[in-house]
């Protein structure tokens, strides 16, 4: 299994896939103990970069380690190598997991991991968006989001590190979606998006944006009091979650509403 030909998904279930893996003798990489399933989670959020054995002591026991800390981690690396050899029924695996000053680096390309594709695509609608080309956003926005599987290592254990790493993916997604559901908007498709985003607005009732494009769909859709009311309802629900007032852009929204004919 070389570097070029390694797949893996850690938005949802943590999987790795080997591109060769229907050539014969050649199988998907299959790991099921917990502790190198961590290890590889953290190797490869950051894959290509050097993680130090630092870090993976502190995610894997961020309260009270063992003694033989290192060796363990060390065990745990050495498993996972002789995985990716197994997977590939050669040697060339175990260059995927090499040892550096002081920790290790998963040396598979980033574009082979889908949290960077994610981000990738994501930076790209956002640019499209940004320069007036609304569908090119909306397409590359929806290429972002159908990469995620569910939640982020859903079969894993988090330690600090992957819990912080799936808390900033997780607001990273809904930021994708609100910016996704602007694009469409600007594609006149407000009629498609009510029902979404009353969805959307019942399960992140803290998240703003996606009340604001609710008033904005309601309104496109001649749907008056009713975006009215969607105003109402995010601004009793900040003041008893939170003692704010709604933000600038959905007072702005509701005046223009309420001047509107």
């Amino acid at each position: 299994m070389l570097r070029e030909q390694v797949r893996i998904s850690l938005l949802g279930t943590l999987e790795v896939n080997d591109a060769s893996a229907l050539t014969p003798g050649r199988r998907p990489v299959q790991i099921t103990a917990a502790k190198p399933r961590q290890v590889l989670a953290m190797l490869a959020a950051n894959a290509d970069t050097m993680v130090s054995m630092d870090q993976l002591i502190d995610e894997l026991w961020p309260d009270s380690p063992p003694s033989t800390v290192k060796t363990i981690v060390q065990t745990y690396v050495y498993q996972l190598r002789k995985l990716f050899g197994e997977a590939s029924r050669s040697k060339n695996g175990t260059g995927l997991l090499t040892t550096r000053p002081g920790g290790y680096m998963l040396t598979v390309p980033r574009d082979k991991v889908d949290i960077f594709q994610f981000q990738h695509l994501m930076g790209r609608g956002r640019t499209a968006l940004r320069m007036g080309d609304p569908a090119r956003a909306a397409e590359l926005l929806r290429q972002s989001l159908a990469l995620w599987r569910g939640p982020v290592l859903a079969d894993v254990n988090l330690g600090p590190n992957l819990e912080g790493l799936s808390v900033y993916l997780e607001e990273q997604r809904l930021e994708a979606i609100s910016e996704r559901i602007e694009a469409d908007l600007a594609n006149n498709r407000h009629g498609e998006l009510v029902g979404e985003l009353r969805r959307l607005v019942s399960t992140h009732r803290l998240h703003e944006s996606f009340y604001i494009r609710l008033m904005e769909a309601l309104h496109r859709c001649g749907r008056r009091g009713e975006a009215l009311t969607v105003y109402q309802h995010l601004r009793g629900v900040l003041d008893q979650e939170l003692g704010l007032e709604p933000s600038f852009e959905a007072q702005r929204l509701q005046q223009e509403i309420l001047n509107s004919t």
